[in-house]
């Protein structure tokens, strides 16, 4: 794919205060017709930023990157090709999650689980198991700047991709790690108090907006499989070992916030052990359903705190 004639890039320097916006300009010289430059004097947050973006995208699909995000060369050809072969809304390719800390290859992505094209129908139970990045997925643009990005902190992405899938019908797969993001998985970066809740506020609004597309009952699995996981299990084990609360109290509203907003999950047929990746989430899933939340925790949390082990959910 020819850069120059098919590729802008645009980038938003939000307020930053180092030599960020000398690099970017200097880019801007050599590619004036590929780059363009937004910067803003104050720092707004990351999602007024990225709405600036995708207000200034003059392409047919947008893809949306952060610092810690990197991709294949032949990448977004290779997604454009698949969107426009298979006339899908979203295509998505394989992906490798890299731990900042040791440069190991903590999670792979994709793996032959998905056809060329699959259709938004619930049927897929892998479909609950794809990373909820931007970075590998070229999205039709009319449904990006549709949905946009709300002033969430720390799971923007999650709630955009989720929300852009309540608009899609048709994707395209490429099984092919093309796309790489390195994060920090120990018990020095975990959700607080705040950025659990804006997590369980946005999994809220993504249910409504399956609902008012007519796609909740069908996607249902998926939601609370993801509510399940990112809530259930992993919001719980940041609060108790950040010390946020008594662990009591925690369990009940996390219980509460699941029985309420995502009940299925206790009949949810992705968390039963022979479809799921991991044998956490069944031991997780049936500690859960009986009561045993504790018990969980005390299993979980101790090797985490020790940094034996990584916060992967």
């Amino acid at each position: 794919m020819d850069f120059e004639k098919n590729i802008q890039i645009i980038i938003v320097n939000d307020g930053s205060t180092d030599n960020t916006e000398d690099i970017c300009l200097k880019y801007r010289v050599k590619y004036p017709q590929n780059i363009k430059y937004v910067s803003t004097k104050d720092c707004f947050g990351p999602a007024h930023a990225r709405n600036l973006g995708l207000n200034e995208a003059q392409g047919k699909y947008i893809i949306v990157m952060n610092g810690d995000m990197c991709l294949e060369k032949t990448a977004l050809e290779k997604l454009y090709n698949a969107q426009e072969k298979n006339g899908t809304d979203i295509a998505i390719c394989g992906f490798n999650i890299i731990d900042i800390n040791t440069n190991q290859l903590i999670h792979e992505g994709l793996n032959n689980k998905f056809k060329e094209v699959e259709e938004v129908n619930g049927k897929n139970e892998n479909f609950a198991y794809l990373n909820l990045d931007g970075g590998n997925k070229l999205i039709k643009k009319e449904i990006a700047k549709d949905i946009g990005f709300q002033n969430y902190d720390e799971c923007q992405d999650e709630i955009f991709i989720l929300s852009c899938y309540s608009k899609a019908n048709k994707l395209s797969f490429i099984n092919e790690q093309l796309y790489y993001k390195y994060e920090d998985n120990s018990n020095k970066n975990l959700k607080n108090q705040i950025q659990i809740k804006d997590l369980k506020d946005g999994l809220v609004e993504v249910k409504k907006l399956y609902k008012d597309a007519g796609k909740y009952e069908k996607m249902k699995n998926m939601l609370t499989f993801i509510a399940f996981t990112r809530i259930g299990m992993r919001a719980l084990l940041e609060l108790n070992i950040n010390k946020n609360g008594e662990l009591k109290d925690n369990i009940r509203d996390i219980m509460n916030y699941l029985d309420i907003n995502f009940f299925e999950w206790r009949k949810n047929p992705f968390l039963k052990l022979k479809n799921v990746p991991r044998k956490k989430y069944w031991i997780a899933y049936t500690l859960y359903k009986y009561g045993f939340q504790q018990l969980f925790i005390k299993i979980y949390s101790k090797p985490i705190e020790k940094g034996n082990k990584l916060l992967i959910m």
